[in-house]
């Protein structure tokens, strides 16, 4: 291990990364376009100016605010029972009686299921995306799965069901910035394979058991209290200025809003190695080429924050930047990643192999392991992915077994602190080296 590396590692401090995901998750949940996210933009960037000579803030439109009361969902033939759910990030509102519907089961969700199925008047119910697979489509209009497609064969609302068992809500994504025409709503594990049962579609049907029907109607009545309006995202970018090659790039990225709960691992521990990265660069010579930091809104809504920093910024020239690393997800978990593949707009992109060796072969030299894997779905290195920048992602915590993504669970007890100080040492030296070079 050489000097520099020693000197980053002796300027990094878990105790400012903990001040800063308590100072993040109390503005929980961070909906993108929401006061709450504006709050965690605003916290970020009085840090950013402690630390670093530029800040810049920038707002990002077409993002509604929207806030969730309450859920409500109830088979009512051909048994009654409550589920336990949630509604989706930027569901609509229901009538003040709901929304009574038949439900509509299309298996793993890939167009050629959808195509099997009239879908009008129905909820749309399909198995979620696995954590290490691409396994699901998608379309150019939602993160995930053929929405607008499925909303214009006249489907009334959807229905998503977590991928772990237990009383787990998990909000998997729907809705793009300005929120979903139609309700839609998650229940838990079990209730999904409930609903299966009920529907006689369900895949485990025990040996020597027959089907009376092919499938027996399921009527749920979906009730939504939520509102939506105006509003608009803010990313804040911090920036080292490059002392040789100035107008030259390299960028660290992480997204402040989050989905459900408190965000803590999704994504406050990433937006706080950000900052003490760049508390820890700062410090440092001047690099060659210039460091950014890029604290994004709206990453839950399909990237729009980062879309955002790349119209503005990249396109125009991408050429100027050399490496992007994008961090998410980072706050546990059992192994560390970098990602080699994933879908992102319904586009399969793949993250760069060079950017990807670099740092196996870092954490190496400081000790650590990492190992690469596919994601279903991209984050905000997607859209550096699709303007042509070389970009890596780091993620830790995409077991299927973790059970508090987009969960209230997702709170600071959960947080790994020490190993964020693993995390920055590869950032700082990583991005050091990538200024450089």
């Amino acid at each position: 291990m050489d000097q520099k590396m020693l000197d980053m590692r002796s300027k990094i401090s878990a105790l400012r990364m903990a001040d800063d995901v308590r100072a993040l998750v109390q503005y929980g949940p961070r909906h993108a376009g929401t006061p709450n996210e504006h709050k965690a933009a605003s916290y970020v960037e009085a840090e950013m100016r402690k630390t670093l000579p530029v800040v810049n803030v920038d707002q990002v439109d077409g993002i509604n605010s929207w806030k969730l009361h309450d859920t409500r969902v109830k088979i009512i033939e051909p048994v009654e029972q409550e589920l336990t759910s949630i509604a989706l990030l930027g569901s609509s509102a229901t009538p003040k009686e709901g929304l009574v519907a038949d439900l509509c089961y299309v298996g793993k969700g890939r167009f050629e299921d959808y195509e099997k199925h009239d879908l009008t008047g129905k909820i749309i119910m399909r198995d979620p995306p696995r954590a290490l697979m691409l396994d699901n489509t998608s379309d150019e209009s939602s993160p995930q799965g053929p929405v607008d497609l499925s909303i214009k064969r006249g489907a009334a609302g959807f229905l998503e069901h977590s991928r772990i068992p237990g009383k787990i809500i998990q909000m998997p994504l729907l809705s793009g910035p300005l929120g979903l025409p139609v309700p839609a709503a998650a229940v838990t594990y079990e209730d999904g394979q409930y609903l299966k049962e009920l529907m006689r579609e369900w895949y485990a049907i025990p040996k020597g058991s027959k089907r009376t029907v092919d499938s027996l109607p399921v009527k749920l009545r979906v009730w939504v209290d939520a509102e939506s309006a105006p509003s608009h995202g803010i990313n804040v970018i911090g920036r080292i200025e490059g002392e040789d090659k100035r107008g030259e790039v390299v960028c660290l990225v992480a997204h402040h809003d989050n989905a459900n709960g408190p965000g803590a691992c999704d994504n406050a521990t990433a937006v706080a190695v950000n900052l003490e990265t760049a508390r820890v660069l700062s410090k440092m010579p001047k690099p060659k080429r210039s460091i950014e930091f890029l604290s994004c809104t709206g990453e839950e809504y399909g990237e729009i924050g980062a879309f955002h920093y790349v119209n503005k910024y990249v396109e125009s020239d991408s050429s100027r930047f050399k490496g992007c690393i994008n961090m998410d997800i980072i706050g546990n978990g059992d192994h560390l990643y970098y990602i080699e593949e994933s879908i992102c707009m319904g586009k399969l992109v793949k993250n760069d192999a060079r950017l990807n060796d670099g740092l196996v072969n870092l954490c190496s030299e400081l000790g650590y392991h990492i190992e690469g894997t596919p994601l279903e779905y991209a984050g905000d290195d997607g859209p550096f992915i699709m303007a042509g920048v070389p970009t890596s992602y780091l993620c830790k915590l995409i077991s299927a077994s973790w059970p508090y993504l987009h969960t209230y669970m997702d709170d600071f007890s959960v947080v790994d602190i020490n190993g964020l100080s693993v995390m920055v040492e590869i950032t700082a030296n990583y991005l050091w080296r990538l200024a450089n070079e």
